[in-house]
């Protein structure tokens, strides 16, 4: 199973509305199995039914843990070029379907293509102590 925070997917799914009709692409950074937020990679191509990273751009960071990409179609289902692109970029994946409503719209993918449950992990809101309702000396 693979989380991602609600703000994280709201990101990708208003981004690839933006792009549409042309696919968006981003990484994805976090943990093992949870991914926190969508890193945009300068030079990036966001083409029509195709979309490019530039590698010599990305950074050099342990957090990125996978991809993200849409697909202009319905269907959300890896191309052979997604697949090489999988084992390059990572063990976590997303490729988004159009009309890009909802995390239905969705399919998470491991390095070798096999399909991931995705689940959203609901942002937390830190309270400080004086915001607290329950502090009694506010």
């Amino acid at each position: 199973m693979v989380l991602i925070r609600k703000n994280a997917l709201k990101f990708i799914l208003n981004a690839s509305k933006r792009t549409y009709p042309r696919e968006f692409i981003g990484l994805l950074r976090g943990g093992p199995d949870i991914i926190e937020e969508i890193l945009l990679i300068p030079r990036s191509l966001f083409g029509d039914n195709f979309s490019v990273i530039e590698f010599n751009m990305k950074p050099i960071d342990p957090s990125i843990i996978g991809s993200v990409h849409s697909h202009p179609s319905h269907s959300y289902e890896p191309s052979d070029a997604d697949l090489r692109f999988f084992r390059k970029m990572g063990f976590i994946h997303l490729i988004l379907k159009y009309p890009y409503q909802s995390i239905e719209d969705i399919a998470t993918y491991d390095m070798n293509g096999n399909r991931l449950p995705l689940h959203v992990l609901e942002d937390v809101v830190n309270i400080k102590k004086d915001d607290d309702p329950r502090n009694p000396w506010k």
